[in-house]
């Protein structure tokens, strides 16, 4: 009997990581759409404290707990979390095209393997010195405008990229045998406070209001947040993260496409180039190395957290 339930635990959780990249695609057009009523930090402080309290009642009421030292992990993953989504939100904001911003996060996948040598001293590859030569191309290609300077869009979500890269490292070191609810609501609410704090020092909520938005901000919340995050954090826990990372690059595809059905956005020719190249960087990133890497089985958010 036991031969059987592998598999099919197998294919049950590649079809949830692929919903998971519909409602992370999702979130990114749901997040445009909120920060037409609201500041962005404030948006993803707001965010995070609800969908981390959400998901710590329904802890609560499993009774799942955590040590001091699992909530010390969940602060100190949650910091990385929040710093990063600070980052990208600004980004998004200033953003007009929501599949360039994504493409350009999905680069976090390829810079974790550095983070990892920085960090854990982790062995790199050369696919992964390939993925990143890659990556900068398809960078330079989507971002290079033509008197050669790049968006300041493209560089926060470029620093977003590196900030989901340290938090993909440090969730798979820290947090892989912690119980989902509890860690993922609470690296949430971490988040939040650096991105509350962020808005109070940095925002003015004067022109504040959700009168048409507030179905935007539910989704964003329940939908990509609360959902996706749980249903990431049980599908990861269940494969390798090569093989994970591997179905999670298709949100970078899915938001380019629901950004040109929605926004009627798209790419010119060097763009389509550039969206190539750093998907190319992808599927070389996520090759399996001759010598495993520590990294295997990353908890909650993954590369993104839109």
């Amino acid at each position: 009997m036991s031969d059987f339930r592998l598999p099919r635990t197998a294919l049950l959780a590649d079809a949830v990581l692929l919903l998971v990249t519909l409602l992370a695609a999702a979130g990114w057009l749901f997040s445009k759409q909120v920060l037409l009523a609201m500041p962005p930090l404030l948006f993803m402080g707001l965010r995070f404290t609800l969908s981390g309290g959400v998901l710590l009642a329904l802890a609560r009421w499993q009774g799942a707990v955590l040590s001091a030292d699992g909530l010390r992990r969940c602060a100190r993953g949650g910091s990385v979390l929040g710093i990063a989504m600070m980052f990208w939100i600004c980004g998004l904001n200033l953003s007009s095209n929501l599949g360039v911003a994504a493409f350009i996060s999905s680069m976090g996948v390829v810079l974790a393997p550095f983070v990892a040598r920085l960090l854990l001293a982790a062995p790199l590859s050369r696919a992964a010195w390939g993925a990143m030569a890659l990556a900068g191309l398809g960078m330079a290609c989507m971002s290079l405008r033509g008197d050669g300077s790049v968006h300041h869009a493209d560089w926060l979500l470029l620093a977003s990229a590196l900030g989901l890269a340290t938090y993909l490292v440090v969730n798979s070191r820290d947090m892989a045998r912690l119980p989902v609810l509890p860690a993922t609501a609470l690296q949430q609410l971490a988040a939040a406070v650096w991105c509350l704090a962020g808005s109070v020092l940095l925002e003015s909520w004067q022109a504040v209001s959700l009168q048409h938005s507030w179905g935007w901000l539910a989704a964003s919340v329940l939908l990509a947040t609360c959902l996706r995050f749980v249903l990431q954090g049980w599908g990861q826990g269940r494969m390798p993260v090569a093989h994970s990372a591997f179905i999670l690059l298709l949100e970078p595809v899915w938001t380019a496409l629901l950004a040109a059905w929605w926004f009627g956005t798209g790419f010119v020719p060097q763009q389509w180039l550039g969206a190539a190249l750093v998907l190319s960087a992808l599927l070389l990133s996520r090759r399996k190395p001759p010598h495993p890497a520590s990294l295997q089985s990353p908890a909650p958010c993954g590369k993104t957290g839109q």
